[in-house]
Formats: C-alpha cells, structure tokens, sequence
C-alpha cells in the first residue's frame, strides 16, 4: 500500500485517494457472510456491506450473526435502504465488536437513521478511523455526529467524502469537533466549504492536534486559502501535510501559499494540483521554495496553467532548493524548454528524487536535452516522461543518456510500448538497481563490496541476470 500510495501521490493528478479501508474479496452471498461472521472467520477482518446493498431484513441477519463476533475490526456499510429497525439492530450489533476500530457508512442520507447510528455507537469508545461518503447532515443530525466524534477520544481519522454538509451545520460540526486532541488527519473531500465556515474550520484545527488536512475538490477559492494561510504558519500544531487540490485557487492566493512554505516548520507534503496558479502564481512559489527555511519535500502542481515563465522560475529555484525531494508538474504546457530547463538544474540538485513531467508538450528535442544532462544527474530515482510527443528518436537519445547514469532506477517514457529501444531501457535500469555504481566508482572492487551487491540483486532474478550479462567475468 505504501507503494501504491506514493505512485498516486506524484505520478497523477489522482492524488491522495487511497482509501483507509482497502475492500477484501467479498463473500458471494449473504450466508456466506453470516457463517464467516459466526465462525469467527479470521479472513473476515473487514466486513463489506457496501455491495450489494442491504435492506432491513438482511441487516438483522448479519446483525444477529455479529453478536459474538471477535475478528472483525473494520466495517463498510451501505445505509441506503436501512431504515430505523435495521439502524437499531446494526447500531446495537456495531457496540458489541469492542474490537472494531474503523467504520465506514456510505449513502447514509436519512436523518433519524444518522442519529440512530451515532447515538448508539457514542459509547463504543473505540473508533479511530470514521469515514461518512455520500452522506447528508443538516441541522438535525449534526449534533449527534458531533457527539460520536467527542465521545472518542481513540479517534485519529476522520474522512467526509461526497457528501453534503448545509452552511448551519458545517459551522456546528467544527465548532463542535475544535479541542479534539487526538484527530491527526481530516479528509473534507467534495463537501463544499464557504469562506464563512472556512474560519471555523481554521480554529478547530488550532484547537486539536492535525497533522494531515486534505481539502480537495471543496472550492474553497483564493479566500479560502487566505484564511488558512495564518493557522499553517502561526499555529503550534506540527502541519505535515496539505493538499488543496481542484479548489479553483489562483494567482491571487500565491502570497499565503508562498508564506506557507517559508514558514511553516514541518510542511513536508503540498498538494496544489487542478488548480490556476499560471507562471504569475508559479513564480512566487518559486521564490517561497528558494528560501532557507522551506521544508517541503514533495509539491504536486500538475494541472496548473503554468508555461515556460514559471517553470523557468522553478528550475531556477531547484539549483539551490535542499529540501524537494518529489515534484509533479504534469498536464502543463511547460514544452521543450521548460524540461530542458529543469533537467539542466538537476546537475546542481542532489536532493530532487522523483520527477514527473507527463503531458506537458515535450517533444524528440526536449528529450534531446533531457539526455544531455543525464549524465550528470546525481540524485535523480525516478523520471516519468509519459503522455508527451517523444518518438523513437527521442527514446533513443534518452538511452543514450541513460548509459552514463547509474543512479535512476525508473525512466518511464511509453505507456505499454516494449520495442527494442524500451527493452535497453529497462536493461540499463535493472543493472542501475544491481548497483551497477560501483563498477563506475573503481576499476578494482573491493571484496567486501560483493556481498552488498549480491544483497542487492539476489531477491529479484531480472536484476541479476541483467548483472551477470554485464559482467560473465564474475561468474567464472
């Protein structure tokens, strides 16, 4: 998951969407799932009830089966044709789990059955992720989501996702959840947050403990963002991970974001992607990462109008930036002379691991100038080129290239391409990842490096067929 985490997180504008509660391979039928659930069936950890969904008659059978169960520690629910018996049974059935820490509820639109669920499980005690997606709270529900969330004191997690929240409630709710000490990360996905409720929203946070904020797709705008920028930067709590993405944010907010990176102490993650900050915005983002203080490690600004002024402002930043460590600014018209630009730049840079610059307009003469500079990459892992105008021609250059740099270890610049030129790629990749550094270091290895190299090689048998057709010598 981790792995999977960080490819979506600076490969895609699809960032950050890894659910909490991965979904297990689901019993064919209801029966099936009651006999797990009675069996305590150990390879039921996670009981999905979101497909297909339930009605009330199939909620008390899975409810009665639940009663002493003693494995399941995460449920998804669907709620869409739950109605006040099947809350009931459920909600009584969900208090009995003491084991259970993470609860999802999905399509859970009526209002009685909201409150008869929170209620019911405000003294469970032991929740510590809560994910509510496609769901309605107004005014007559909210305090008892509110109260559920104080009663749990366990609670690190909690996650909003498509769903609906009027003006009157989102306003109780953070008022309500302010002084919440143990929340570390709030998803507020698709919600919908006004510049009003934005203040409110930016003192619970200052009353709690949040570490993670993931704001997308919740138009908060330019003001949004002004509002946010002093709690990043004045408030005590440690902020190491914000992503703003698809909020319709400008060149208007630069200045608050530029002030969040200069000094906001332990920001490592910054997500602005899907947004318009053009070169103007770009820019003055540029100068906040050129200054001493910033300590962002990986910045996504893919989708964001930028073209060749900003990003010659960025390539500039990154001679002397030492903290970036993953940046994404695909789905930009950044063209040839914006990634020659920031290739050239990574001669200098020894921090920059991962790049990615797909779609953005580059074609065989920007790849030209991404391999010449290649072989004085020192730091680069990974260089995703995918989605441009790069033919033959250009993969060749870029093998060219490649031949002289043994540190990077992922060069894609096809999607599903595998004719000759791909497969040298990966050739030259497999030995970088065999350590093939240390042939480049010293004509005569010392012995005690061999072990670190067959350390290296021996759990993967591409790597090291890759290594022993390099050098037959050694086998001898």
């Amino acid at each position: 998951r981790a792995k999977t985490d960080r490819l979506l997180t600076f490969n895609g504008i699809m960032s950050f969407y890894t659910p909490t509660l991965m979904r297990p391979s689901v019993p064919s039928s209801l029966e099936e799932i009651c006999q797990k659930l009675q069996e305590n069936n150990r390879s039921l950890r996670t009981l999905d009830l979101s497909h297909p969904r339930l009605d009330d008659v199939s909620v008390r059978l899975v409810s009665e089966s639940l009663c002493e169960n003693q494995v399941v520690t995460a449920v998804i629910l669907s709620c869409f044709e739950i109605v006040d018996d099947g809350a009931h049974a459920m909600g009584k059935a969900l208090m009995q789990l003491r084991q259970l820490t993470k609860l999802q509820f999905r399509d859970l639109r009526n209002q009685r059955e909201i409150n008869i669920f929170f209620d019911l499980l405000a003294c469970h005690g032991n929740i510590e992720e809560l994910s509510l997606r496609h769901t309605v709270i107004c005014s007559r529900s909210v305090r008892s989501v509110v109260n559920f969330i104080r009663c749990h004191p366990t609670l690190r997690e909690l996650r909003i996702v498509d769903s609906q929240i009027d003006e009157a409630a989102q306003r109780e709710f953070f008022q309500g959840v302010k002084g919440h000490t143990s929340l570390k990360r709030v998803y507020l996905i698709n919600v919908g947050i006004s510049s009003t409720n934005m203040t409110y929203l930016v003192e619970m946070i200052e009353g709690g403990s949040t570490e993670e904020l993931r704001l997308c797709e919740s138009d908060i705008g330019d003001e949004g963002v002004v509002v946010l920028a002093p709690s990043m930067v004045q408030s005590k709590i440690v902020h190491t991970t914000l992503d703003l993405r698809s909020n319709g944010i400008t060149h208007q907010a630069a200045l608050s974001l530029q002030g969040m990176l200069i000094s906001s102490p332990c920001l490592s993650t910054l997500n602005i992607s899907n947004n318009d900050l053009s070169d103007i915005g770009t820019m003055a983002l540029a100068r906040g990462l050129a200054h001493s203080r910033c300590v962002v490690e990986n910045l996504d600004l893919s989708q964001n109008d930028i073209g060749s002024k900003g990003i010659l402002a960025l390539a500039n930043t990154l001679r002397t930036n030492k903290s970036l460590e993953n940046l994404n600014i695909s789905f930009n018209s950044i063209g040839d002379e914006g990634a020659t630009a920031i290739a050239a730049t990574l001669g200098y840079n020894n921090t920059l691991r991962c790049i990615t610059m797909r779609r953005c307009g580059i074609t065989n003469q920007g790849a030209q100038g991404i391999a010449d500079c290649l072989p004085n990459m020192h730091g680069v892992k990974e260089l995703f080129l995918t989605k441009n105008d790069i033919t033959t021609k250009g993969s060749a250059a870029l093998l060219q290239g490649l031949r002289q740099n043994v540190e990077i270890e992922n060069l894609h610049i096809q999607d599903k391409v595998f004719d000759p030129i791909q497969q040298e790629i990966i050739h030259w990749i497999q030995l970088n990842k065999a350590g093939r550094r240390i042939f480049r270091k010293s004509n005569a290895v010392q012995a005690s490096l061999w072990p670190y190299v067959y350390a290296r090689i021996s759990y993967n048998f591409d790597m090291l067929y890759h290594f022993i057709t390099e050098k037959p010598d050694l086998t001898h």
